[in-house]
């Protein structure tokens, strides 16, 4: 699933479009161009600028190149209106010096494989979904994903895949073309007019697939991306409705492999067929819920009849619970607290240890956040309130029973 680039030296530069800007920009019309040999036109400490590169400087959500000029890296690529310059640190090149570019090719070859899927995948998703909005592109080597504004899920993702790896058996040909606002294929395609400056629009065409505006770099045919799946969505609030991460090539065929291996070993554990994994998990989850449901029913119960330990004329309500939400502790802590002279301290032990104190507001000589820091501050505990009410946390080591203790003691011997 690799391309060969074609190497060789690019030394003409005489494209018409390409001479309007300040550095002839040789990775739109030579996308697969690795060498080649420009002038020095200008130096600013480690940015040198070229009057022509082959280095894409970034845009569209694809992560800029890097490569080396004269045998030192480059390690980003900007473009500053219309020149391209280059962070070349420690070099020693000089104006009106040829040096010689080397793009790093897996590298560059990777985002654009990955650039020309997230258009396939996409624009697949929007013919399900013709009000998706696309929100943001990340195009780097260690991440591909977009985020959308819109429904979606796995039924509409799967479908959307299928439309895609269909359009990547079929090896089309990706075109690239310079148009003006007014050309007839600018309403035709995936276009925001307002985010493009000038006249020119360069856009982008998959086969009859898919047709946008982009700045970015493609491969010359749809079938060199080998394969595209997708590995995650989730929630991209605020920015959008969903993030979709996805994978090409070689990446993608070894992790659709991992993940259709813990699909099996996942239906073995569940006795369930893959088919009925998501049923049977499901089904699991609400069976979850409603024991949750019915431990916060036992708990409340158990809790409002509690009996309290008497300090002096205080009453003290002590307890430690096992897997009980904040919300639900909180409630029965503070309904306690309502009674003259009340003092209530509850310490729950699951994936974390939860520490409830509330007080009613006639117990003067007790402050309830006081107490809740002196017993969390030793452990590294996080959380806060007020003289009433406080609550906070930090990672289960198995201490309840010593936290009621250090928790009776603050109160007990506060004058």
């Amino acid at each position: 699933m690799s391309s060969l680039p074609s190497i060789g030296y690019f030394k003409t530069g005489n494209d018409a479009w390409h001479m309007k800007s300040a550095t002839v920009k040789l990775y739109e019309g030579e996308p697969y161009l690795t060498h080649f040999v420009a002038k020095v036109v200008g130096i600013s400490g480690d940015m040198v600028e070229l009057d022509r590169t082959a280095f894409y400087p970034g845009g569209g959500g694809q992560d800029p190149d890097v490569g080396t000029i004269a045998g030192f890296v480059v390690s980003e690529v900007q473009n500053k209106n219309g020149a391209i310059m280059h962070k070349v640190s420690g070099h020693n090149l000089q104006v009106g010096q040829e040096a010689e570019g080397i793009i790093d090719w897996p590298r560059r070859f990777d985002l654009m494989r990955a650039h020309t899927g997230e258009h396939l995948l996409f624009s697949s998703l929007n013919r399900l979904v013709t009000e998706l909005e696309l929100v943001k592109i990340a195009i780097t080597p260690t991440k591909k994903s977009f985020i959308v504004k819109g429904k979606l899920d796995w039924d509409m993702v799967l479908h959307a895949e299928t439309m895609v790896n269909q359009v990547i058996a079929a090896d089309v040909e990706t075109e690239e073309l310079h148009v003006t606002r007014e050309d007839p294929l600018v309403a035709e395609s995936r276009v925001k007019l307002e985010r493009i400056p000038g006249d020119r629009i360069r856009l982008v065409r998959i086969g009859d697939f898919d047709l946008a505006a982009c700045a970015g770099v493609h491969v010359r045919k749809s079938g060199e991306i080998g394969m595209l799946m997708v590995e995650k969505v989730s929630s991209a609030k605020p920015a959008g409705d969903h993030e979709v991460e996805f994978k090409v090539g070689e990446d993608a065929m070894r992790r659709s492999l991992q993940l259709a291996t813990i699909s099996q070993q996942a239906s073995e554990l569940y006795g369930a067929h893959p088919e009925d994994l998501i049923k049977a998990l499901r089904n699991q989850v609400e069976e979850l819920e409603r024991t949750r449901d019915a431990l916060k029913r036992y708990a409340r119960s158990w809790l409002g009849n509690l009996a309290a330990e008497k300090v002096g004329e205080t009453s003290l309500f002590i307890a430690v619970t096992h897997g009980l939400d904040r919300k639900t502790l909180s409630e029965e802590a503070t309904k306690k607290a309502l009674s003259p002279k009340t003092a209530c301290l509850f310490v729950d032990e699951a994936e974390r240890t939860l520490v409830v104190v509330a007080v009613s507001k006639d117990l003067d000589r007790i402050d309830a956040n006081s107490v809740l820091q002196a017993m969390i501050r030793e452990h590294g505990g996080k959380g806060g309130g007020n003289k009433t009410f406080a609550s906070g946390g930090f990672g289960n080591i198995g201490s309840a029973e010593s936290m009621l203790d250090r928790g009776r003691d603050l109160i007990n011997k506060t004058p």
